[in-house]
């Protein structure tokens, strides 16, 4: 079985465990059943007389105790057990007491007979133990057989396999022999209570046998291949031509739940909620009536597969998350039906963090981002930023101050002081940081107030230019008033 699986249903037993625990100790009883034991076991042969005892065990004693002999379906002899009872030293923690009575050959005839003790619990419930036992006188023309099945799973959810024992026994000429035990499905449109006693049964045509010897089974009947819905399962004993059977009715369910789901994919992080809706997962065949929903939260993006939120209950079919935490989820929905049969399912989505928006002033006057500032006569300034941000997130931003990258103060209101005289200017940027880690800047170039602004670039040019051409003008002038040297002619 996969161990996700194994870990959800450990999860709702314990669950149902505690809430268990929690009326039981609210009211200060337990409601376990009846438990009736009979010292005789099944098929004791006898021509006179078989003394039936043994203990009834529960928390009070009970509103009736009687016991009742059939044969061929028909109750004909029995009495009274309440009146009888003797409370004995208690091998458990509940009270016990002890009863016995007598059948006899006188008043049951040659017969299979199927004795029963009863028990009515404080919750007016019917109880009952069986035992099919033998009276005969003669061996030799004998013929006798008997069948009981053990607790039927009568209207329960089955899946895959159904477990069937009991007793079976044939009794011919003084010996048991083996048997013969077949098992029939057939489809159903409605639950029919199983058969308290058996009865001949009409249909000989039998699709598959067991043999054993007369005694205990336990058979696994499969239903792997069956659609889901309501089954009557027939027990047949053969004898010859002469067969008896037991009925029950069972509920097949190898179909898991269809989980249908509907939710968001990616949204921006906000204070809504938002609602995942699983209220049209169904089984199949058996719809949704009882349906137990285990939702898994987890948000791997941050946390990994760890698991920050689990709910779980009966019709629980709508899964309810804000989207006030941003990051990448995953919702696990699993469905068992009440069969115990499962489907999970996973969806993704994520919500996404909106980085905040930032406006800067310095002195009460606005600046962008980039802008050159210098600052007035004074070196201290009222620094203000002021932030956007989602509605959940507003509370947590941080503002941090550097200058020339270096970390200067907290806080989105700040005076500011210069932080080094000998520098004439710097960058200053502040830093909003929301609880995501999203983080919004602004820079802009402070100027120190003592600060000599330099020269223009283009005032230079044009100075070093104006130099240039003077002393090429007076060069010039200089050379034509030198006197020439006087060339004479050859």
């Amino acid at each position: 079985m996969n161990p996700t699986r194994i870990l959800v249903i450990l999860l709702l037993s314990a669950n149902l465990l505690v809430c268990c625990n929690s009326v039981n100790a609210d009211v200060g009883i337990t409601n376990d059943p009846t438990v009736i034991s009979i010292d005789v076991e099944n098929g004791v042969v006898s021509g006179s007389s078989i003394l039936f005892s043994g203990i009834i065990e529960d928390e009070i004693f009970p509103s009736e105790v009687y016991w009742r002999a059939a044969k061929n379906g028909i109750e004909f002899d029995g009495g009274d057990l309440e009146s009888e009872l003797v409370e004995i030293n208690s091998t458990s923690n509940r009270l016990q007491w002890a009863w016995e009575f007598e059948l006899s050959y006188h008043a049951t005839g040659e017969c299979s007979c199927y004795v029963s003790v009863n028990v009515q619990d404080a919750e007016g419930e019917i109880i009952r133990e069986f035992r099919v036992v033998f009276m005969i006188q003669s061996t030799s023309d004998t013929n006798l057989m008997g069948l009981l099945i053990h607790d039927p799973p009568s209207g329960q959810y089955q899946t895959e396999i159904v477990p069937v024992s009991g007793w079976a026994g044939v009794y011919i000429g003084g010996a048991f022999h083996d048997v013969e035990l077949s098992v029939k499905q057939s489809l159903s449109n409605h639950y029919s209570a199983s058969t308290i006693f058996p009865y001949e049964s009409e249909d000989a045509l039998l699709s598959s046998s067991l043999h054993f010897g007369s005694g205990d089974f336990s058979i696994n009947e499969s239903i792997i291949q069956n659609l889901d819905g309501w089954y009557r399962m027939e027990v047949t004993l053969l004898n010859g031509m002469n067969t008896i059977s037991h009925s029950f009715s069972i509920k097949v369910n190898n179909e898991p739940p269809v989980i249908k789901i509907q939710g968001m994919e990616y949204v921006e992080e906000s204070n809504e909620l938002y609602v995942f809706d699983a209220s049209d997962t169904e089984d199949p065949y058996w719809g949704k009536e009882e349906l137990y929903f285990v939702w898994t939260l987890r948000r791997p993006s941050h946390s990994g597969t760890v698991p920050i939120d689990v709910q779980m209950g009966i019709d629980m079919n709508k899964y309810t998350i804000s989207g006030a935490i941003s990051g990448n989820y995953t919702l696990s929905l699993t469905v068992f039906d009440k069969g115990g049969q499962s489907s999970s399912r996973v969806s993704s989505f994520s919500i996404e963090n909106l980085p905040p928006s930032v406006t800067l002033s310095i002195n009460g006057e606005n600046v962008t981002d980039g802008q050159v500032v210098k600052l007035s006569d004074s070196a201290s300034a009222m620094l203000e930023a002021s932030a956007l941000d989602t509605d959940n997130d507003v509370g947590e931003l941080r503002c941090i101050w550097l200058f020339d990258n270096l970390p200067l103060y907290e806080g989105c209101n700040r005076n500011f002081d210069w932080p080094d005289e000998s520098k004439q200017r710097g960058i200053l940027t502040i830093e909003i940081i929301d609880d995501d880690g999203e983080t919004t800047s602004v820079g802009v170039e402070l100027i120190h107030p003592d600060a000599v602004d330099p020269l223009p670039i283009a005032l230079i040019g044009f100075v070093i230019s104006s130099l240039v051409l003077i002393y090429s003008v007076f060069r010039r002038v200089r050379l034509n008033d030198e006197p020439k040297i006087p060339k004479w002619k050859a």
